[in-house]
């Protein structure tokens, strides 16, 4: 049986293989450049969605912390209105003692500290005495 050029079980001509090689590059080239246009938009999307998250995190940020000074303030007002409330009780409670404290231990708690005052270095002096005594104390015990 002979081959005849150009049929379906003969063997491509050089000018068919051309043809088939070039149609092959021009496909390729498209695919290449279909590729490219993709890797394009996937870089653009990446970059859109960095920048919509930086927006976002940028607006959380900015959110959380107003909420963080506004809780910090209510909880200075809290602290301030304990601390007030606290001031108020120890007055009454001061009052009360004081109150029921009888009057010749009054006017010697009065002579005392009046005394005290006037005198700190002697009082300072006795303090320092005082603790260095509780040390050697201290340290005899442990030996």
């Amino acid at each position: 049986m002979i081959r005849q050029p150009g049929s379906d079980d003969s063997t491509p001509t050089p000018e068919e293989l051309r043809a088939r090689v070039e149609g092959t590059r021009e496909e390729l080239g498209m695919e290449v450049e279909e590729a490219a246009g993709k890797a394009a938009d996937v870089k653009e999307q990446a970059q859109a969605k960095a920048a919509e998250l930086k927006e976002t995190a940028q607006v959380k940020g900015a959110e959380l912390k107003t909420q963080a000074q506004i809780k910090g303030a209510e909880l200075k007002d809290r602290a301030q209105t304990r601390a007030a409330g606290a001031k108020v009780q120890a007055q009454v409670k001061a009052a009360e003692v004081l109150e029921r404290t009888p009057q010749p231990v009054r006017e010697k708690a009065y002579q005392v500290g009046g005394s005290a005052r006037t005198n700190v270095k002697p009082l300072i002096g006795f303090g320092l005495a005082v603790l260095a005594v509780c040390l050697v104390v201290s340290r005899a015990g442990r030996r």
